[in-house]
Formats: structure tokens, sequence, C-alpha cells
């Protein structure tokens, strides 16, 4: 009888919660290259490299182990992702660079569950281009874990390729590097080289939160900013003579 009311006691509580109609939160991620791909290149890849350099380039990116800080805002079903390490002064730390670049850089990764609009303004050509995000397919499973006190559920993409641990106890289908579209937050993110895990999460904080919509910038279609990102990077190799 105890856990039935404690159980109707934490439904009610989620409920006044979420039911508020300007419920908001700051999650603060931190990201690092993924343990799997890490031993991946120790065991197999870094023995088959012939080139040294290569090899002193890319120990810098795998070896590299700072966390990369980034942060997701949300508020009456906005929300907005960004990274905010600011890079080093160090224009040789190749590692801290490509980090970075890769946990989302410069770009801004833009959510809204009321009109389903999932914008990335992204900043890596010399302009800013605003394109919509990919529709995400998700597989959900019947896997567990429990992260920061709270239960999460595991979800797939990408033939697995890309692995998420939500909680439907905060139902923001939000999560990093414009990663959305599950009933729950996103605490723990595994794609391609990076995993993003939660540290800290702090819901209905004091301050009033606004998550503005990227507006500057040139609007294009994903494929069209793709083309342009093609040739831009075709004619960065031809001018430096590869």
């Amino acid at each position: 009888m105890k856990k039935i009311i404690i159980l109707i006691f934490s439904i009610f509580t989620y409920a006044s919660i979420f039911s508020q109609q300007n419920f908001s939160g700051i999650v603060h991620y931190e990201s690092t290259i993924s343990s799997k791909k890490l031993d991946e290149y120790l065991s197999t890849k870094r023995k088959n490299i012939k080139n040294k350099t290569l090899i002193k380039s890319l120990d810098q990116v795998y070896l590299y182990t700072k966390a990369i800080k980034s942060k997701l805002t949300f508020s009456n079903r906005e929300g907005l992702f960004i990274v905010e390490d600011k890079l080093s002064s160090d224009i040789h730390d190749l590692g801290q660079r490509i980090n970075k670049t890769s946990a989302g850089g410069s770009n801004e990764y833009y959510y809204n569950d009321t009109n389903k609009t999932y914008l990335i303004k992204e900043f890596s050509i010399g302009e800013h281009f605003i394109y919509t995000n990919n529709y995400l397919k998700w597989e959900l499973t019947q896997e567990t874990r429990t992260m920061n006190g709270y239960v999460t559920n595991k979800a797939t993409r990408n033939k697995g390729k890309v692995i998420a641990w939500y909680t439907p106890s905060i139902p923001v289908s939000f999560g990093p590097k414009g990663e959305y579209g599950l009933p729950g937050l996103i605490l723990e993110l595994e794609i391609y080289k990076k995993i993003y895990f939660v540290k800290k999460i702090v819901l209905n904080p004091k301050e009033k939160i606004e998550i503005k919509k990227p507006i500057k910038g040139i609007k294009v279609t994903e494929k069209e900013y793709q083309e342009v990102a093609s040739s831009t990077i075709q004619k960065f190799k031809k001018n430096q003579g590869y």
C-alpha cells in the first residue's frame, strides 16, 4: 500500500511540474570520443597507418581527454542546443579544435515541438546557413538504465549506429546536436565517434529562459547546403594542391 501511495504521489508530482505552461530547463552535457571508437583506433586502425604525421594528428584527436561542454535550454516546447567551450587560443591544438567541431562547433540546433520546426544554423564555410534538420526515425527498445537518478530507455537509429538513452520522466523530445523525436529528454547519446552524457539538469530555474529561433543566415534546403559545402571543400583542396 505504501509503495502504491508513493507511486501515485510521484505521478501527481510530475504531472504538476509538466502541466505548467512555461515548463523550462537547462541541461548541461559533456562529450568525448566514445570508448568503443577509442579502443578500435588503438587496437586496429592505428597499427595500419604508415604516415607518422597522420598518426600524430589522429592521436591528438583520439587521445585528447578533456571533455567538450555543451548546453540544451528549453522552454514551452522550444529548445536550443549549443556548444559552450571556446576554442583554444593555441591554433596548433588540433585535437581540441576537431573535438569541438564534431561536438557541434559554433552551430545552433533549434527545436520547436509546437509547430514541428527543427532547424540547424551552421557556420563552417564562411557563411551562416539555416536549413531544416532531417526527420529522425527511431527504434525503441525495452532496455533500461538508471542515469542521474532517472530511469532511461534505449533507442537506436541508422542501423544501430546512433544510440540514445532517454527518460520519459522529463517529457521533452530534445537532445544533443539536433537529435530529437523521442518521448523524453536524451540523457546520453552515442553518435558515430562521440558520446554525450548529462552532467547536470536544472528544471524550472528561477531565471526566465527565452529560446531564440535562428533567423540571421542564408536559408537553404539541406540538399542546397550540402552542395555548397561540397563545392567549397573541393575548391579548398584544389587551392591546397590536393
